[in-house]
């Protein structure tokens, strides 16, 4: 039950608009009384009402202000400071001059409207809206809702930051006094500081709280800027957006944790730029939009002037570069519109329908219904026109489903037969536990696709991604097959996946179109781990100044390119690092497929082919590209000596 906005905007008054809660007005006015006697602020009106919550708890006061940004930063911590201690009275949650914040307590619509925004007319350059209060928080007070800001930062957040211990102890030392209580406020903090005090840029700062320890580091100055600001970097499961204006430009951030464990997505179009949680917030606004995942551990950053700066993946987005586009299939007449459905509203119809006799179901207007067949056991074809939600075809037994669009996160999870047909890109935990049945994608796939699929007799399931996926692909793989064929990186350099591809796999088979570097397999240890314990061998005399020079000059960095380089001994050493209980050595091999492959995948190669009308490319790639495939060692008999008689 909590809710808010910010807007930024360039066209903003030269003074510091800033912005508290208060229980009363006498202590509206005490809190910019104080304001004024901290430091060198001169306050320039008095504080007005704009917001008072349903029950009379709290009311939002405006007031403009004159002072240097240090001045001003100075004041509102003490104030705050002095706040907190005496019984909660009230707050000062906002102060910029590009940034305005409006939060309370319910519903978006009910912020929104006790606001009175759409009868002010409020206009801004970028928005961010949120909804939901902040988990690690009491939330029963609008202090505690997003978006949270600093100076002319603001941020909404999704997750749990549990560097929040370390993060607030560096806030601590450099002079933050007062915190509301919740893991969200840490990000504004940090980013304001090192923008604003530490004249960081935004890339920079990003990159510092984003925290992707095991990419490679460009020089020693980046090395040392990221030692000396360690404090600042965040860990944890989230996914961040967040608006800045300097006065010059206003920036677009968004970033993810470096395992991605919460979804964030990016897009434009020809007018706007957007960033949400779920894709469908997005479809909602701009139908047509290009629509695309951030990388883990990476950040997305647009600005005003400047369009896309960054666009979170390390090469542009593909979409569909296909010599045959197969067009949209028109609904039929008895469609089921779901523009105002929620999902058990939705699935209700879909069982009427079913229960009249229809063998098959089409239904228009999707936008983020989630659970769409879940607990359908029944051989009959679903069509879905729009963005379907979360949770689409788990657990699904028979049904058919075809989907004229993108899936969001969690599809075809515990899936144990049936068949689903992606016409666009797929998202993160794609095809999770699969046990029967096939998911085909056109497009591109997220994080952690395929990830503990298991087969069981004669009933295998298969996974098949037209375009890239992204990190942790075949994830504890126990069975069944996942094939990546990246038709849309076709005569690239382009690896089609990913790091840490088959890590923990046990079982099953992967087959990637194209080479995938060996360090891209497997859990590998950070490449700094691993030469700090080299530097030890050195000294110990087990390798060669020679060789350990060699192995830090590698580019490719795994247990494999290590054996090439490293005595049997040093490798016996070394693989300590690699091999744990969990750890099953892989086959890995690169090269055409062949009988026996082709045994397993013919028939659906021939179905992908023909369900996104495509068969010629299909067919090319199977017969002229060599295919990585990945899979585990098999064990060897261990041989038992039969006891001797008597």
């Amino acid at each position: 039950m909590g809710a808010g906005f910010a807007r930024v905007r360039l066209d903003s008054r030269p003074s510091w608009r800033v912005k508290a809660f208060a229980v009363s007005d006498t202590v509206a006015f005490q809190i910019f009384s104080m304001l004024e006697q901290k430091a060198r602020v001169e306050v320039l009106s008095q504080p007005k009402p704009e917001y008072t919550s349903p029950n009379g708890a709290l009311t939002s006061y405006t007031t403009y202000v004159e002072a240097s940004y240090e001045a001003l930063w100075q004041a509102v911590q003490e104030v705050n400071g002095e706040l907190w201690s005496d019984g909660f009275k009230g707050r000062i949650y906002s102060w910029g001059r590009f940034v305005d914040v409006y939060k309370g307590v319910g519903y978006p619509l009910d912020v929104y409207n006790l606001y009175q925004m759409g009868d002010r007319g409020l206009e801004g350059d970028l928005w961010i809206a949120h909804t939901r209060q902040p988990t690690n928080s009491p939330g029963r007070l609008p202090v505690w809702s997003h978006p949270f800001s600093s100076g002319d930062w603001a941020i909404v957040h999704n997750g749990d930051i549990s560097s929040f211990g370390s993060n607030m102890e560096l806030l601590w030392s450099l002079g933050y006094k007062s915190f509301v209580g919740t893991d969200s406020e840490v990000i504004a903090y940090l980013l304001d500081y090192l923008t604003s005090f530490q004249h960081l840029n935004v890339q920079e700062a990003v990159k510092i709280l984003c925290n992707r320890f095991n990419r490679e580091l460009p020089d020693t100055e980046t090395v040392r800027l990221f030692y000396r600001w360690r404090g600042a970097k965040l860990d944890g499961p989230f996914s961040v957006i967040a608006g800045f204006s300097d006065g010059d430009d206003v920036y677009m951030v968004a970033f993810a944790d470096r395992f991605k464990f919460r979804p964030i997505i990016v897009g434009e179009d020809e007018n706007y730029i957007y960033a949400a949680s779920e894709e469908a917030q997005i479809r909602t606004i701009s139908p047509e939009a290009n629509v695309w995942t951030i990388e883990p551990g990476d950040y997305f950053l647009a600005s005003l002037k400047r369009g896309v700066i960054y666009p979170g993946r390390t090469l542009h987005e593909r979409f569909y570069i296909l010599s045959t586009q197969l067009k949209r299939s028109a609904a039929t007449k008895e469609c089921i519109d779901a523009s105002h459905m929620n999902y058990r509203m939705l699935n209700q119809a879909i069982l009427e329908r079913i229960k009249a006799g229809a063998a098959q179901v089409d239904i228009i207007n999707v936008r983020g219904q989630r659970y769409i067949g879940v607990g359908l056991d029944c051989p009959v074809k679903l069509r879905i026109f729009g963005t379907p939600g979360n949770c689409l075809a788990n657990l699904n037994k028979s049904l058919d489903i075809e989907v004229f669009g993108n899936v969001q996160d969690d599809v075809g999870d515990v899936m144990t037969g049936g068949r689903l047909i992606v016409h666009g890109d797929a998202r993160d935990v794609l095809a999770q536990a699969l046990q029967g049945g096939a998911i085909y994608v056109k497009g591109n796939a997220g994080n952690r696709c395929g990830i503990q699929m298991r087969e069981y007799r004669d009933r295998r399931p298969l996974l098949m991604i037209g375009g890239r996926v992204d990190d942790y692909l075949g994830e504890y793989i126990a069975g069944g097959v996942i094939v990546v064929l990246g038709l849309n990186y076709l005569n690239t350099d382009v690896e089609i996946v990913g790091d840490c591809v088959a890590s923990g796999m046990v079982g099953g088979r992967i087959y990637i179109r194209g080479r995938v570097s060996p360090g891209k397999i497997g859990l590998n240890p950070p490449k700094g781990d691993v030469m700090q314990y080299l530097r030890g061998l050195l000294l110990e005399g087990l390798l060669s100044t020679k060789e350990y020079k060699a192995v830090g000059s590698l580019k490719d960095f795994s247990l494999i390119t290590l054996r090439d380089i490293l005595s049997p001994e040093a490798v016996k050493r070394v693989s300590k690092l690699y091999v744990n209980k969990y750890w099953k050595e892989l086959v890995v091999e690169y090269r055409r497929l062949n009988d026996d492959d082709m045994t397993i995948l013919k028939p659906h190669f021939e179905e992908f082919g023909k369900v996104f009308n495509i068969a010629k490319e299909v067919d090319r790639v199977v017969e002229e590209e060599y295919f990585t495939v990945i899979y585990p060692k098999p064990d060897t008999p261990t041989r038992v000596e039969e006891p001797e008689e008597g």
